[in-house]
């Protein structure tokens, strides 16, 4: 399964907009299976018991079957322990058994039953990238034998006919002792693959259809490097599980609806258990184990009832009844047994619903209702201007996306996957008379588009999640995904303004890295960022900002009447944080710090300003937090690493590049792994700087447009090779910009380049504002290629090893890395940006053994020693 869909799903793992009512509240439990695995003991005595796996197993047993709220059939119910249960006809947890069980699963539930898996007990890592569960029988000698490695599980998953999983999973990844063997990291990946086996490996995630994943749902009790927290006997997750579902988590709406919904349970699990488990912790760790729930997004089905559940039956009688005496027409008969069935998400709606239970309660008379119901559903319906505002513009954003788009593309096409899209995110069903005509989506002419796109609005009708322009917004966000191009996508306003520093390098705010500190429940702050007002006003790394205080918002303008001035951030989403502290350029912020070894909090008072990000670092700071840049002084090699190119990279790699030549710089390390690209123009300045005449890139847009050429225009720009030697440095997280310069100074062997081959991203794309919406397109709009014509882009082949794609190194400067040492030097280049509180922490982390980088050196040093311009032997 692709990572990036891993990224995507936990990107959105809560709250989408709720199932559309008129499906039944809670599917009949027929044809629903459940399979609980609980294995607390194991014969091999490395793995220590964890005796709250089988109570959470059984446990779970129990409530699946209660006909109060799952009501699963024991028949329909495989329950998995360390030691047989009589009363609950248990087997024993091995291997076997276990994959025998899931096998069952899958082969007796169909495509429209639910199929619960529940697995706790212990996992571990297998090699770097896998992960093991562990059986009764399993041991940890021979775990990729004899333990359930995620892939096999996933094998089994790829059978699955029913679109409905609910997976949930409480598994400690230590408690064993592996001997001598190196561990690597518990991979969440891995784990989460190890259910979403209908998804291809070799396809991204924008490849699939939302519909392969949409009512997959995974519970992850926490991700795999927290520990686990019990009370009493049981799991903290697995008891928060339950009780959710048992109906504490029915809260959606103004009143218990009677059923627990997907949606319901994320939200009360992200809570319940965030909560108790900072209470409850004892170390950070326990603090900070956070649930993680995927598929939420997508999946809004209702899983058990709740007490509310009888009254809410009785109620749905009492209208069958009088629609049955004739009392109320077809229409009102629909949509009462809709309303009736589940909460509805918006406030209007839920007045509608009111309206329905008095009617069904007696309380209202027929004429009554219908006076009641024909105000909320002119309060529900949508201006016709409104309408016709949106339709005006997804015309032009299609028309945008035609003109400019790589690959020819019809406006029809994109109106069809627009609508499929939108209504699939709204989760609401699409009129049969829309899904009719956009069947062969090349035949629709301009006006069949317009009106489409007017009806498909006004069907939708007034809602709170489509106001303020965000209908327009959710539609050019799935026309953009339509087209199945992960580097073409729609982003709103508000979602720039957060992303602006990824895309620019540059954002308007304070100016400090931060994350949420779960044990103290505030936002650490990691790093001020150098230069910033932060920064410059003395915010430290490891303050914890626990409040905010203004007097306006975060344009300047005075705050809304009964807007709080002052605002506590403790358990606050670090999402709603961030748009509080960002803002424009001069207006004022007050922020409160707790800072270790102060009694009293600190208050910082504030200007925003316009914060760079600092692409172009050195080997490590000075105690004025400057770069140093010479990795090796003896034989002055230069050391910079280039996090992504911004707008002013180019520029600041110049000044740098300036200063060690002239402090006698004799070669030069250009690191490039783990940067993911940036600004076209940047990448060719770079290239440009080092090679003294040529072309850069050659530019191919769609078809019947011309071909663009880039060549060395910059006389100015001449670092060539006479000056000094160079070595760049690549892996799989360099990408786009960072290929560009890599290939060109390989091509022109105006460097080796040293590491792992590069990610394969051939495409160029271009940001356009959209003006109607202040939003922008990211836009494929061409495929580059570098000076000797090789293919860059993996999408365009097969993806094998074989296939000509990305940046290869130099023959015999492969430096293969483990995914441990991979993921050790990622966390090092990240935490070598931060500044550090004081010069001792900066030392507190000892140096990683970077074999890429000792290659570079090797090569530098020899290239060094034969032009005898400087000692070759190793600097101390």
């Amino acid at each position: 399964m692709n990572r990036f869909l891993i990224t995507a799903i936990l990107s959105t793992v809560l709250l989408a907009p709720s199932l559309p009512a008129e499906e039944p509240a809670v599917k009949p439990a027929k044809g629903n299976y459940a399979v609980l695995i609980g294995v607390g003991e194991y014969d091999d005595r490395a793995i220590k018991p964890r005796p709250t796996a089988d109570v959470d197993a059984k446990a779970m047993y129990d409530f699946v079957i209660d006909g109060k709220h799952m009501g699963i059939a024991p028949e329909r119910v495989a329950l998995l322990l360390s030691s047989p249960d009589a009363k609950r006809k248990s087997e024993k947890a091995t291997k076997a058994n276990i994959l025998k069980a899931i096998r069952d699963g899958i082969e007796k539930t169909g495509k429209d039953d639910l199929l619960v898996i529940g697995f706790f007990g212990r996992g571990a890592p297998v090699g770097f990238d896998k992960v093991a569960f562990f059986a009764a029988d399993s041991t940890v000698a021979d775990r990729s034998k004899n333990a359930i490695v995620g892939e096999e599980l996933s094998n089994e998953m790829k059978k699955l006919k029913t679109q409905r999983l609910l997976a949930l999973t409480d598994l400690a990844f230590k408690g064993f002792d592996a001997g001598k063997e190196t561990l690597a990291e518990p991979n969440t990946y891995a784990i989460l693959s190890a259910f979403y086996g209908t998804v291809s490996d070799n396809k991204d995630a924008d490849d699939e259809e939302p519909q392969q994943i949409r009512d997959k749902v995974i519970a992850l009790s926490y991700l795999p490097g927290n520990d686990p927290i019990a009370v009493g006997d049981q799991g903290l997750f697995v008891k928060s599980f339950i009780d959710a579902l048992r109906g504490d988590a029915d809260k959606d709406g103004y009143e218990a609806d009677g059923v627990v919904t997907v949606d319901e349970l994320a939200k009360y699990l992200d809570k319940e258990v965030t909560e108790k488990a900072r209470t409850l912790g004892k170390t950070t760790s326990e603090k900070e184990a956070v649930p993680v729930v995927v598929g939420a997004a997508t999946a809004h089905y209702a899983i058990s009832k709740s007490p509310a559940y009888a009254e809410a039956a009785k109620r749905r009688a009492a209208f069958a009844a009088l629609v049955a005496k004739g009392g109320v027409g077809n229409e009102i008969a629909a949509e009462g047994e809709k309303y009736l069935d589940r909460m509805p998400k918006f406030k209007t709606p839920q007045e509608l619903r009111k309206a329905y239970q008095q009617l069904a309660d007696g309380k209202l008379t027929i004429d009554e209702f219908g006076k009641t119901r024909e105000k909320l559903i002119a309060a529900m319906k949508l201006p016709a201007d409104a309408a016709k505002e949106f339709t005006e513009t997804m015309l032009i954003g299609a028309e945008t996306i035609k003109l400019k788009y790589v690959k020819p593309i019809d406006t029809g096409t994109l109106t069809a996957g627009c609508l499929k899209g939108l209504f699939r995110r709204l989760d609401e069903p699409m009129p049969k008379d829309i899904e009719a005509k956009i069947k062969d989506p090349k035949t629709l002419t301009d006006d069949d588009q317009k009106s489409l796109f007017t009806q498909a609005r006004l069907a939708l009708g007034k809602r709170e999640d489509l106001d303020d322009g965000k209908d327009a917004d959710l539609a050019l966000a799935a026309m953009a995904q339509s087209i199945e191009d992960p580097y073409t996508v729609y982003v709103d306003k508000e979602t720039m303004k957060k992303e602006e520093s990824r895309w620019r390098s540059q954002y308007s705010g304070i100016g400090v890295h931060i994350r949420r500190d779960l044990a103290r429940d505030g936002l650490l702050v990691v790093s001020p960022i150098k230069g910033s007002p932060a920064y410059k006003a003395g915010l430290r790394a490891g303050d914890l900002i626990t409040e905010v205080r203004r007097e306006l918002d975060p344009d300047g303008k005075p705050l809304p009447e009964g807007a709080p001035k002052v605002i506590s951030l403790k358990g606050m989403k670090t999402d709603k944080a961030i748009e509080i502290i960002l803002g424009k350029p001069g207006t004022p912020i007050s922020v409160v710090v707790e800072r270790e070894g102060e009694k009293e909090p600190i208050v910082y008072d504030l200007q925003r300003g316009r914060v760079s990000l600092e692409t172009v670092l050195g080997v490590k700071r000075d105690d004025k937090d400057e770069w140093k840049f010479f990795v090796d002084e003896e034989n002055k090699i230069g050391y910079v690493y280039l996090t992504q190119f911004g707008p002013q990279t180019a520029g600041e790699l110049l000044r740098v590049v300036n200063q060690l030549v002239k402090s006698d710089m004799k070669g030069l390390v250009l690191d490039l792994r783990f940067n993911p690209g940036g600004a076209l123009g940047g990448a060719l300045t770079v290239s440009d700087m080092f090679l003294e005449s040529g072309l850069l890139l050659k530019i191919k847009p769609r078809e019947g447009k011309d071909e663009r050429y880039y060549d060395q225009n910059d006389p100015r720009l001449n670092f060539n090779r006479s000056k000094f030697p160079m070595a760049v440095l690549v892996n799989g997280g360099s990408a786009s910009a960072s290929e560009i310069v890599s290939q060109a100074l390989q091509d022109y062997d105006r460097a080796v380049v040293v590491g792992e081959r590069s990610y394969g991203k051939g495409s160029v794309q271009t940001v356009d504002p959209f003006d109607r919406t202040g939003g922008v397109f990211k836009m494929t709009t061409a495929r580059y290629f570098p000076p000797l014509g090789r293919n860059i882009d993996k999408r365009s082949t097969s993806g094998k090893p074989d296939d000509e794609w990305g940046v290869v190194p130099n023959k015999g400067f492969e430096v293969p890395l483990t995914r441990e040492e991979r993921q050790e030097l990622g966390e090092f280049l990240l935490d070598k940006e931060h500044i550090k509180r004081n010069a001792s922490e900066a030392t507190k982390k000892p140096p990683i053994k970077d074999k890429q980088l000792e290659k570079a050196l090797e090569y530098l040093r020899k290239e060094i020693s034969a032009k005898g311009a400087a000692p070759a032997k190793k600097a101390g």
